[in-house]
């Protein structure tokens, strides 16, 4: 009877060690493209860590394609930084390729500039 008791009080002992483990965080990633000033553009996904997600929208025949990956940089735990790795293009050319890092269970965001003039903003938010 001893030794069933054990079990179970080391399996209680353990279970708080294992509830600080982060599960994976989901992210609703949106991404803009504004031109002299108006959103043209707009699309929304959502990402895992550890897996990519892409998307796509068209305006006035144009196709905007985006493709991105999330992963753990560094660390372990809630303080981890995060990256984000983003492929954008207009039609079959690679317009930006920006790489966002920031704290997991953060809002991020990033704006690049493309030499047609539009701008390209990404933003990540946790969904809780």
């Amino acid at each position: 009877m001893i030794r069933p008791a054990l079990v179970v009080a080391a399996l209680l002992a353990a279970t708080p060690v294992l509830a600080q483990e982060p599960a994976p965080q989901r992210y609703q990633l949106d991404l803009s493209v504004i031109r002299s000033g108006v959103e043209v553009v707009s699309t929304r996904t959502q990402i895992l860590e550890d897996t990519s997600a892409s998307a796509s929208a068209s305006i006035g025949g144009t196709v905007y394609e985006f493709e991105a990956n999330l992963f753990a940089v560094q660390g372990d735990g809630a303080d981890a930084q995060m990256q984000l790795e983003a492929h954008l293009a207009r039609g079959e050319q690679e317009i930006a390729a920006p790489r966002l890092t920031f704290l997991r269970g953060s809002k991020a965001a990033v704006r690049v500039g493309d030499g047609s003039g539009d701008l390209l903003t990404m933003t990540i938010t946790p969904i809780e």
